[in-house]
């Protein structure tokens, strides 16, 4: 699977985020979600080199914030990105026991994809719902205070 260059419709996107910022380059953030968004949730090497010329950056300098942010995709992924935070507040509240549960459910480990492509499981080191957790992330839709029970509920509703 190959990327496509950015659409005319991202590019003039970006380009309107450009005016809300000071610099260019302080757009490269919220212009990389738009690309990811637009290239079926990751970014190849061909939209990484379209995004570096269109803000006059180095390619490797846009390949240092995208390998910096676990948001952001290098690898194509489900068409569901099932995330769940790892961290210590997480952990005591029963994240384990929820990672072990998806892991079964779906046959893959921390960082793959399903062989359908439906689903990818990840775990994130903080989503920044300590006092809410464990926490999930289903695409972009939170789950806080989980049980193995309430992530079986929310996955039956992606199927």
């Amino acid at each position: 699977m190959s990327g496509r260059p950015l659409s005319p419709g991202v590019v003039a996107r970006i380009e309107e985020l450009w005016t809300r910022y000071p610099h260019k380059r302080a757009a490269l953030i919220p212009a990389l979600h738009l690309v990811q968004a637009d290239q079926d949730g990751w970014l190849s090497a061909e939209a990484l080199r379209a995004t570096a010329e269109l803000f006059d950056l180095p390619d490797q300098e846009v390949r240092g914030v995208v390998g910096f942010y676990e948001m952001f995709h290098t690898e194509p992924v489900g068409r569901h990105v099932v995330r769940l935070c790892k961290t210590l507040p997480c952990k005591l509240r029963g994240a384990d026991a929820l990672i072990a549960r998806i892991a079964e459910r779906y046959g893959v480990g921390r960082g793959e994809t399903t062989a359908d492509g439906r689903f990818t499981f990840e775990c994130f080191e903080c989503l920044g719902h300590c006092s809410t957790g464990p926490m999930m992330l289903v695409d972009e839709e939170r789950h806080e205070n989980l049980t193995v029970g309430d992530v079986d509920r929310v996955l039956d509703g992606l199927e």
